[in-house]
């Protein structure tokens, strides 16, 4: 059973690989549409898990690079969908608290939630800064930030900078090293 989960989700990623690199050729037009959406579920709680959104990020980079297509609108919606996902997953957590993990499907990444927890109590602002680039993190922390009542103008500057810098990681360096390998 377990090695038919593994084989599903690594096709399934090659597939929206391959159908995200597709459509960003086709139509350059849909870079923006296209980043904020993978950034928004790799970022939101619980879609984080279902959608492969870091290789996915890097691949477009690389359609990016290897084509006449520019690079800051698709940064653009990476940050603006990762800042989307985690003004929502900050609200949940401060309207919530500790109730939501018992909601579904939140429930089923309680292990994770206690980590990030343990993370965010020791780091702070720190933790929403370093919480995107390590992926368990990337999408509770916010959570955690809003369950443990951090102040919003804090949390947004670190998860500002923290997606400012994810998503020139994630699409500028694949598309910068694209366009000179060329």
């Amino acid at each position: 059973m377990l090695p038919d989960i593994f084989h599903w989700t690594s096709q399934f990623a090659q597939d929206a690989r391959i159908w995200v690199t597709g459509i960003a050729r086709a139509y350059p037009l849909w870079c923006f549409p296209i980043a904020f959406l993978i950034a928004f579920s790799e970022s939101f709680v619980g879609l984080s898990v279902l959608i492969p959104g870091f290789a996915i990020l890097v691949a477009l980079g690389g359609v990016i690079g290897a084509t006449d297509i520019g690079v800051f609108p698709a940064i653009a919606g990476a940050v603006l969908g990762a800042l989307c996902a985690d003004v929502i997953s900050w609200g949940l957590g401060l309207r919530y608290h500790h109730q939501i993990l018992h909601a579904w499907p939140i429930r089923k990444f309680e292990a994770q939630i206690e980590k990030a927890l343990h993370f965010f109590h020791r780091w702070g602002a720190w933790a929403v800064f370093f919480g995107r680039f390590l992926g368990p993190f990337r999408a509770t922390v916010p959570l955690v930030a809003g369950m443990s009542e951090m102040a919003f103008r804090r949390f947004m500057a670190a998860s500002i900078a923290s997606a400012v810098v994810w998503a020139c990681a994630l699409l500028g360096f694949p598309a910068f090293a694209a366009r000179f390998a060329l």
